[in-house]
C-alpha cells in the first residue's frame, strides 16, 4: 500500500504505531476507479446503486465529481449508466436493471464475484448452502439473493450450533469476505462437528485484505496502549478490525477521521496504535497522525506485517489508456511469438530432410528463443507503433509492425549467440550457452577434433542464420523503416568491435565506454525499436522525443546490465555474474570506477599486464562508492528519459507506459 508517511522520531514525544498494511483494498481502488472512469466516459450523472465502498467520505468525493448515489436500482432513470457497488448484487437486481435498459458497469470485487460463481455452483449440485455473515450487509444480501431457496445465514456461532438440519444432509458453506478470520475459523469449526458432509473452502474467501489488516491491529494492539482504526461505522471489515484489537486485550476505538478524535481518549496512553479499514482512504490516515502530534504524539513508527501487490483490473471498457496499451502490446507480442514459431519450424523441417544434422544450427536458435527473455527490442517496436497511433484494427501496419519486431527479436537471438562466444559464457537465459551445450556433444561423443572450436562454430553459424533469418522478416520494411533497421544493425556491431578492443587494452575510456553502451544497447535495445514503430505508424516527427527518451533509458538499461554483472546475482539474471570483470571488459562501470579510483584502476592495469585478480576488483569495486555513483546516474537518466516525453503528441496512455517502461528497465533487479 502506498503511503505518504514516513518514521518520525522526536525525542520525548509519545509514540504512534502505524499499521502496514492499511486503507484501500485492490477491490476498493477497483471499485472507486470504475466510478471515477465511468464519470469521464459517460459525464455526469451517473448512478451508483449503494455506497460504492463503506466510507462516507470516498461517497462525499464522488457525489461532488457527479455520481449519484441511490439505495434501489428502480430510483434510476431508464438508459441511464447504473454501476453496482463492490459488494455485489443479486439476479434479481440485475433483472431490474435489464428491464429498464440501464447500462450497467458491474464493480463487485472480484473476491465476491468468486463467492457468488461458488454459491451458484453448490447450488446447481442440489446442496444446501450455509452463508457464514450478517444478515444485514449488502455483500450477504447479494449472495443470499443466488439462491435463496436453498441458504441458510448463519451469524455466529450459536446460531451455527442451533442450525436446524440433519447432521448427513449435503450441505456447504461460504462466508462474507470481510468477517473476523478467528470468529470464522470457530463457526466452521462448529459446522464441521455438526455436519458430515459438509464442503467449503475453508477460510480462502475471507478477504485477503481483511485479514492482513486483522493481523497488523493484533500485532500493534500488543504493543499499544490504544488502537484507533479510521473508517466507517457501516464498514463491515473495519468494525472487525477494532473487535480484533478488543480481543487481544487493547482498548479500540473507530474513529471516521481526525474531526471524532477525542483527547480524553489518550489520557494515560503512551502509545497509540493506528490503522484504518479496507475502505478508508489515506488522506484521512494522515490528517489522524497530525491530529495526535499536535496532541503530544510526534513520535511515528510503522509496523509492516504484509506487503500487498494485488491489483484488480476494471471491467472490459473501462481500464485508463496505459492498461489498454499494456494490452494492445500483449496481443502483438503474442503475433510476433507465433511469426518466429512458424518460420524456425518451417526452416527446421526444410532442412531437416535433408538431413537431421542440417537443422541443428536452425534448432540452437529456436530453443533460445523459446528460452524466454524480456523481449525489449520486440516491445519497444510495438510500443512505438501504437504510441505513434497505430491501431490494430490497421492489418498492414499491423502485419509490419509484427515482421519488424520479429526481425528485431531474431536479430537479438544473433548478437546473444555471438557474444556469448565472445565472452566465454557457459549459460544464458539459465541453460548452457550454444557453443557450450556443442562443446559438450562433441566431447561426449568422442568425436575427431577439438571440442571447444566445434562448439564456436555451431555458434557461429546459428547466429549468422538468425542473422539472415532477421533480415529475411524486415525485407518488406519501407524505406524510412529499413534505414532505421540497418543504422540498428550497424551500431550494434560496430559497438561489439569496440567493446572486444577496448577489454584487449584494458585501458580505461568513459567516454568511448559511453559511447559503446549508447551504440550497442542504449539504441540498439530502445530508441532504434522505438522510432522504427514509430516509422511504421507514418510518425517521423516523434523521432526526436523517442531519440532523446531511447538514449536515456537506453543508458540507463545497460548501467543496470553492468551492476547486475559485477554485483547481481545468476540465479535471477540466467547468466554468470562478474562475467565482465573476470573477462576484463572495459564497461562503463569499470571504466567509471578506474577514472575515479586509484586501486581499481592500478588492479586493472596489473590486469593488462597479465596479472589478473577478479576478487580483488570486484572488492575494490565495492569500496569505490561506483555502486552509488551508477545508482545515481541511472536516476537522472530515468528522468530525463520521462521529461523527453512531456510535449509529445502520444496516443491515449503511452505517455504514463513509456515512462512506466524507462522506469523498469531502468531497475529491473528490483
Amino acid at each position: 500500500m502506498a503511503t505518504t508517511l514516513d518514521n518520525r522520531r522526536q525525542s520525548g514525544g509519545k509514540k504512534v504505531i502505524l499499521a502496514e498494511p492499511r486503507g484501500f483494498c485492490a477491490g476498493v481502488r477497483r471499485a472507486i476507479e470504475i466510478v471515477e472512469r465511468a464519470l469521464e466516459l459517460h459525464g455526469a450523472p451517473v448512478y451508483v446503486r449503494k455506497q460504492i465502498v463503506h466510507n462516507e467520505h470516498v461517497v462525499r468525493e464522488l457525489e461532488e465529481r457527479g455520481a449519484v448515489f441511490v439505495d434501489s436500482e428502480t430510483e434510476v432513470p431508464d438508459g441511464a449508466v447504473c454501476i453496482f457497488s463492490a459488494h455485489g448484487v443479486s439476479p434479481q437486481v440485475r433483472g431490474n436493471a435489464a428491464e429498464r435498459s440501464l447500462t450497467v458497469i458491474d464493480a463487485t470485487c472480484p473476491l465476491v464475484a468468486k463467492v457468488h460463481q461458488e454459491a451458484r455452483r453448490y447450488a446447481r449440485d442440489g446442496r444446501t448452502l450455509i452463508l457464514v455473515g450478517h444478515a444485514d450487509h449488502e455483500e450477504i444480501e447479494g449472495t443470499y439473493g443466488e439462491a435463496p431457496d436453498r441458504t441458510v445465514i448463519v451469524q455466529d456461532a450459536d446460531e451455527a450450533r442451533q442450525l436446524d438440519l440433519p447432521a448427513d444432509a449435503d450441505v456447504s458453506y461460504l462466508t462474507q469476505t470481510t468477517l473476523s478470520l478467528d470468529d470464522t475459523e470457530e463457526i466452521v469449526g462448529i459446522l464441521h462437528e455438526r455436519f458430515s458432509n459438509l464442503t467449503g473452502p475453508g477460510t480462502d474467501d475471507v478477504c485477503y485484505a481483511s485479514q492482513n489488516r486483522q493481523n497488523s491491529v493484533k500485532s500493534i494492539a500488543a504493543r499499544s496502549d490504544l488502537v484507533l482504526v479510521v473508517g466507517s461505522a457501516n464498514s463491515s471489515n473495519t468494525v472487525r478490525m477494532v473487535e480484533v484489537a478488543e480481543d487481544a486485550g487493547t482498548r479500540a476505538y473507530l474513529l471516521p477521521d481526525a474531526g471524532h478524535l477525542d483527547p480524553e481518549w489518550l489520557a494515560g496512553v503512551g502509545t497509540v496504535g493506528l490503522s484504518a479499514g479496507a475502505s478508508a482512504p489515506e488522506l484521512l490516515v494522515e490528517q489522524v497522525v497530525q491530529r495526535l502530534a499536535e496532541l503530544g504524539y510526534a513520535d511515528v513508527e510503522t509496523e509492516v506485517t504484509a506487503v500487498e501487490t494485488v491489483v484488480f483490473r476494471p471491467p472490459l471498457g473501462l481500464e485508463p489508456p496505459a492498461a489498454r496499451a499494456v494490452d494492445a502490446t500483449a496481443e502483438l507480442l503474442e503475433q510476433v511469438s507465433t511469426r518466429i514459431e512458424e518460420l524456425l519450424s518451417a526452416e527446421i523441417a526444410h532442412w531437416g530432410a535433408v538431413d537431421p544434422r542440417a537443422a541443428v544450427p536452425v534448432e540452437a536458435v529456436r530453443e533460445l528463443v523459446a528460452a524466454g527473455g524480456k523481449r525489449l527490442r520486440p516491445t519497444f517496436c510495438i510500443s512505438g507503433y501504437l504510441a505513434a497511433g497505430g491501431t490494430l484494427e490497421d492489418a498492414e501496419g499491423v502485419d509490419a509492425v509484427v515482421a519488424a519486431a520479429a526481425g528485431l527479436e531474431l536479430l537479438h537471438a544473433h548478437a546473444l549467440i555471438h557474444d556469448d562466444v565472445l565472452d566465454n559464457s557457459p549459460t544464458r537465459r539459465g541453460e548452457p550457452t550454444v557453443h557450450a551445450r556443442h562443446a559438450a556433444v562433441h566431447e561426449d561423443s568422442g568425436w575427431a577434433g577439438e571440442a571447444r572450436r566445434f562448439g564456436e562454430g555451431v555458434a557461429i553459424l546459428a547466429g549468422d542464420l538468425a542473422f539472415g533469418y532477421a533480415h529475411r522478416l524486415a525485407g518488406g520494411l519501407p524505406a524510412h523503416a529499413r534505414a532505421i533497421w540497418i543504422h540498428l544493425g550497424t551500431e550494434m556491431l560496430v559497438g561489439q568491435h569496440l567493446d572486444i578492443a577496448l577489454a584487449a587494452e584494458a585501458v580505461p575510456d568513459a567516454d568511448l565506454a559511453r559511447w559503446i553502451a549508447v551504440g550497442k544497447s542504449g539504441r540498439y535495445t530502445i530508441q532504434r525499436p522505438l522510432s522504427l514503430g514509430a516509422a511504421l505508424a507514418g510518425r517521423d516527427d516523434l523521432q526526436q522525443a523517442f531519440e532523446a527518451y531511447g538514449l536515456a533509458a537506453g543508458e540507463a538499461f545497460q548501467l543496470r546490465d553492468d551492476l547486475l554483472d559485477a554485483f547481481g546475482d545468476s540465479a535471477a539474471t540466467g547468466k554468470p555474474a562478474g562475467l565482465d570483470v573476470s573477462e576484463h571488459k572495459m564497461n562503463l562501470l569499470l571504466a567509471l570506477a578506474a577514472t575515479g579510483d586509484a586501486e581499481v584502476a592500478r588492479l586493472l592495469e596489473q590486469g593488462a599486464e597479465g596479472d589478473f585478480d577478479p576478487a580483488a576488483l570486484r572488492a575494490a569495486l565495492l569500496a569505490s562508492g561506483v555502486r552509488e555513483e551508477i545508482e545515481k546516474r541511472i536516476d537522472e537518466l530515468v528522468t530525463t528519459a520521462r521529461t523527453a516525453l512531456d510535449a509529445a503528441p502520444l496516443a491515449d496512455g503511452w505517455r504514463e507506459r513509456l515512462g512506466e517502461m524507462a522506469t523498469q528497465v531502468a531497475y529491473r533487479d528490483r
